[in-house]
C-alpha cells in the first residue's frame, strides 16, 4: 500500500510539472499585456453593414439601437440590418419606434444565429454588392460604445480579415442591485479571459484569436467569396469561423479600444444553460475540423494556431487526472481508515492537494483578471474579494459540464435563455 501511495504522490507531480510544460506559452500570455495596445494611425473611412441577428429580442434592442445611434461615427458610413424570424415579432415595432432607417429581414426558416447571419449577408449582398467594405455583426442585447465604430474603422487600416472588439459586461453598466448576481460576476470574467489574457496577446503576435460571436468585424471580400455565412454546422458558428481562419490562414486582430458590452444573466442556471451550449459546440467544431487544421500544418505559424486552438485540451486532461487521483485517494483513504490503517491519513493529504492544485491554478487567474481589466470590472472592495475567492469554485462547474459533454450524445438544439431586463435609462458608461 505504502507503493500505491507513492504512486499516486509521483503521478500528482509528474502531471502538475508536465501540465505546466505544455501550457506555459497560454500562461505567459496572461502577462503580455502591460502597456496600451499600439493603435493603428489609419483615418480613412469605411463603410459598414452592421447586422444584427434579432430573434425574440424583445425590449433588449432598444439599448444597442440607441447605442448606435450615439456612435461618434460618421452615420453616412454604415447602414444597421436587423433579421428576426417572426412577421409578428414584437421586435419589429420597437425596431420602427427606436431606429426607424434600419432595413428589417424577416427569415421565417431560420433555426440557428448562424443562418440568421446568412440569410441577411445574402440579401446584403444581393441588394447591395459592392457598397460595403466590411460586415460587422452585433448580438441583439449588447451595447456599445460611443467610439466602437470609430476604433473599429481605425483598426481596419491595418487591412487584416477578421476584428475582434473587447467584450465587457453589460449588467454594470445598469445601476439596478438586481442586474448583477454572484453567476454574472463569475460568468463575466470569462471575457476578460478570453479577451485581454487570450486575444490581446495573438493579436500581437500574429496568433489568430479566438473569433467571439459578437462585437466582430469582417471584411467584405470574404463575406462575398462565402457568398453569405456558411459557419452553421454547431451551435458556435464563431468557433467555425476561428477553424477557417487557422486552416486559410486568415490574419485576425483584436481592438481593445472597440469596446462591446454583452448580457450576463443573473441566474446561474440559465449561465449553466450557456456554459453548456458553447462548450458543446466548441468540441463539436473540433471533431469537425480538427483532421483539415491539422493537414494545413505547414509553418511554425500554423503549429501555433493549432496550439492556440487546442491548449483547453492540456487543462481538460489535467484537470480530469486531478480528479481520478482525488476520488481515488479519498475512496482508499475511506477503505483504509476503517481498516484502522497508519496511512489512511496520507491518501486524504493526496486528495486535499489535488484540490489544492487546482483551486490555486484558477485563483491565480481570478486574480490576474482582477488586475489587468479593473478598470471595467466596477465591483465594491468587498465583491471583489469575494468574488476572487469564489471565482474559482464557479470555474469548476466546468468539470460537469466537460463530463457530460464527452460522455453523452451532442445536440444541435438552440435552447432558449432567459434575458435580463434592463432599463435604458439606467445606463452609464463604466471607465
Amino acid at each position: 500500500m505504502h507503493i500505491y501511495l507513492f504512486v499516486m504522490v509521483g503521478l500528482l507531480i509528474l502531471s502538475t510539472i508536465l501540465f505546466l510544460i505544455c501550457y506555459r506559452r497560454r500562461i505567459s500570455w496572461w502577462f503580455l499585456n502591460s502597456t496600451p495596445q499600439v493603435r493603428v494611425q489609419s483615418y480613412k473611412l469605411h463603410r459598414f453593414a452592421v447586422v444584427i441577428p434579432a430573434r425574440n429580442e424583445g425590449k433588449t434592442i432598444c439599448p444597442l439601437l440607441e447605442s448606435i445611434k450615439n456612435q461618434t461615427f460618421d452615420p453616412s458610413y454604415f447602414d444597421v440590418y436587423i433579421v428576426v424570424k417572426d412577421p409578428q415579432d414584437p421586435t419589429i415595432a420597437l425596431i420602427e419606434e427606436c431606429m426607424p432607417e434600419a432595413v428589417v429581414y424577416i427569415d421565417e426558416e431560420q433555426t440557428t444565429k448562424g443562418h440568421a447571419l446568412d440569410y441577411g449577408m445574402k440579401e446584403i449582398l444581393r441588394t447591395h454588392p459592392e457598397d460595403y467594405d466590411g460586415f460587422m455583426i452585433i448580438d441583439a442585447d449588447c451595447v456599445l460604445d460611443s467610439n466602437f465604430l470609430c476604433e473599429m474603422n481605425r483598426a481596419f487600416g491595418s487591412e487584416k480579415e477578421v476584428y475582434n472588439s473587447k467584450l465587457v459586461v453589460k449588467n454594470y453598466l445598469n445601476q439596478d442591485p438586481k442586474a448583477n448576481r454572484w453567476s454574472s460576476y463569475c460568468n463575466g470574467l470569462i471575457w476578460t479571459l478570453m479577451s485581454e489574457l487570450g486575444n490581446r496577446a495573438k493579436s500581437d503576435q500574429g496568433i489568430v484569436t479566438m473569433t467571439l460571436g459578437t462585437g466582430l468585424l469582417i471584411k467584405a471580400s470574404l463575406i462575398q467569396g462565402w457568398n453569405g455565412w456558411p459557419f452553421q454546422e454547431t451551435l458556435t458558428e464563431d468557433m467555425e469561423l476561428q477553424r477557417c481562419c487557422a486552416i486559410h490562414r486568415y490574419k485576425t486582430e483584436y481592438v481593445s479600444y472597440a469596446v462591446c458590452y454583452v448580457e450576463e444573466s443573473t441566474s446561474l442556471k440559465a449561465t449553466n444553460l450557456r456554459r453548456n451550449r458553447w462548450m458543446t459546440g466548441v468540441v463539436h467544431c473540433d471533431r469537425l475540423f480538427d483532421a483539415e487544421i491539422k493537414d494545413r500544418i505547414v509553418t511554425k505559424e500554423d503549429r501555433i494556431n493549432f496550439y492556440a486552438i487546442h491548449s483547453l485540451y492540456h487543462v481538460y486532461w489535467y484537470v480530469g487526472l486531478l480528479c481520478v487521483i482525488f476520488l481515488t485517494s479519498f475512496i482508499t483513504g475511506t477503505i483504509l481508515s476503517i481498516q484502522q490503517s497508519s496511512i489512511a491519513l496520507w491518501f486524504y493529504f493526496v486528495g486535499i492537494f489535488c484540490f489544492l492544485f487546482l483551486y490555486l491554478g484558477l485563483f491565480t487567474m481570478t486574480i490576474r483578471c482582477m488586475q489587468v481589466d479593473k478598470k471595467y470590472l466596477p465591483m465594491s472592495k468587498r465583491m471583489r474579494i469575494w468574488i476572487t475567492l469564489t471565482h474559482p469554485f464557479y470555474y469548476m462547474g466546468y468539470i460537469g459540464i466537460m463530463l457530460k459533454i464527452f460522455t453523452f450524445k451532442k445536440t444541435k438544439i438552440w435552447k432558449k435563455i432567459e434575458r435580463v431586463e434592463f432599463q435604458e435609462n439606467r445606463f452609464e458608461q463604466v471607465g
